[in-house]
């Protein structure tokens, strides 16, 4: 793969990029899953997605991409510990590229059940846990990798829309959308 200029993103900037990466996808056939997809957005900014088929997270208004020379396109993230690199894919190698369109997924209309959550990691109680989902009214299995991808440094919304349907979890302009296990 060929890489534009590698930037080394700080701030809030990294934390959004670090939260995107956590969903892009390690499947080699899907090469534009592997990818942090960046749109304009609704607002004016840029939009960054990332999927990797069970999971959606995107951040709606990427604070700073214009200081950092973030454009729209295809960008490979790089990250270690709190240090977040990410570089453009030359246009010639993703020619082709279809990323998906990702706001079918988004559930709309009413949900079911609200309720608050505080993020997940091993070091948290098991008990916050436990209750996120034995309160949803339905029998609900979640991956717990992606719950703990959410991290635990934010209160997190999260929205049930029904049994075996996308759950919202939302926090700021972050959002992840999670598809329950079948």
């Amino acid at each position: 793969m060929n890489y534009g200029k590698f930037i080394d993103a700080e701030g809030p900037l990294a934390s959004q990029l670090g939260f995107l990466a956590r969903a892009v996808s390690s499947d080699e056939t899907r090469l534009y899953m592997n990818c942090i997809h960046v749109e304009p957005s609704d607002k004016g900014g840029l939009t960054g997605v990332a999927t990797d088929g069970r999971r959606l997270h995107y951040v709606d208004e990427l604070a700073g991409a214009d200081v950092f020379g973030i454009t729209a396109g295809f960008w490979k993230v790089f990250k270690n510990g709190k240090r977040v690199w990410i570089a453009r894919l030359d246009d010639s190698e993703t020619e082709g590229f279809k990323f998906p369109n990702w706001r079918k997924v988004l559930s709309t209309g009413n949900f079911e059940y609200e309720t608050y959550f505080e993020g997940y990691n091993n070091k948290t109680n098991h008990n916050q846990l436990v209750d996120l989902l034995r309160n949803f009214p339905d029998k609900t299995v979640i991956d717990l990798k992606h719950i703990a991808d959410l991290g635990v440094h934010s209160v997190w919304r999260v929205e049930w829309f029904g049994r075996e349907k996308a759950i919202r979890f939302t926090s700021g302009n972050c959002t992840a959308v999670i598809m329950p296990k079948r």
